[in-house]
């Protein structure tokens, strides 16, 4: 099997994993195993598109708790089980910072819920997204149907597909995006019990 076709697996790894039951090791100098959600203008030596996607991808990494980032390449995974090792720590990671997020709940002037915005200081939070628990998590207060952003890619902005104020916020989001340090996606995402799907953008220049 190619390294590429196992990256090409990522995410219906991450869709599929169960619960990884080893005891997670301290991290390494280099830093915790994690796929990053980045822009594909960055043409990293790994990566793979999210589905539907025409401009946001997922390459693997390296990430230090001081948010230092080292991309890594097919000669830094080279079998099989390597390959499966690191996409298994890389979701128990995101797991684990899932179940500690605290999102900001956005109310309109009636106390409504209108979206949930959730922002950290890592560039592994974007890639939450990707676990079958996030929809879970949201659903309680959106429905079963969500729209989502990463501008950033320690940034999530969460909202219910229907009746949603995501048209109003398109220019503070695509600001996140032009000023971040750590642009993720101008992408518009799609969250159901089916997976996740790209299905429009926030940018006016991608339309």
């Amino acid at each position: 099997m190619s390294r590429f076709s196992a990256i090409a697996r990522l995410t219906l790894l991450f869709a599929v994993l169960p619960a990884f039951s080893s005891p997670l090791h301290a991290e390494s100098p280099q830093g915790d195993p994690a796929l990053l959600v980045a822009p594909s203008f960055e043409h990293p030596a790994v990566s793979r598109y999210l589905p539907g996607a025409k401009r946001t991808i997922l390459t693997p990494a390296l990430v230090t708790k001081s948010g230092e980032i080292t991309l890594l390449d097919e000669k830094a995974l080279k079998t099989p089980d390597a390959w499966d090792h690191f996409v298994k720590e890389a979701a128990e990671r995101s797991r684990l910072q899932l179940a500690t997020l605290e999102p900001t709940m956005v109310r309109d002037g009636h106390g409504i819920i209108q979206m949930a915005v959730i922002s950290t200081e890592t560039p592994m939070t974007a890639s939450a997204i990707l676990l079958p628990g996030f929809l879970e998590h949201f659903s309680a207060i959106f429905g079963p149907e969500l729209l989502i952003t990463v501008p950033t890619q320690n940034k999530i902005c969460i909202f219910p597909k229907l009746a949603n104020h995501l048209p109003q916020m398109r220019g503070a989001i695509r600001d996140d995006y032009l000023i971040s340090a750590m642009p993720a996606s101008t992408e518009i995402f799609e969250l159901t019990r089916q997976g996740l799907h790209a299905v429009g953008s926030f940018d006016p220049d991608d339309e």
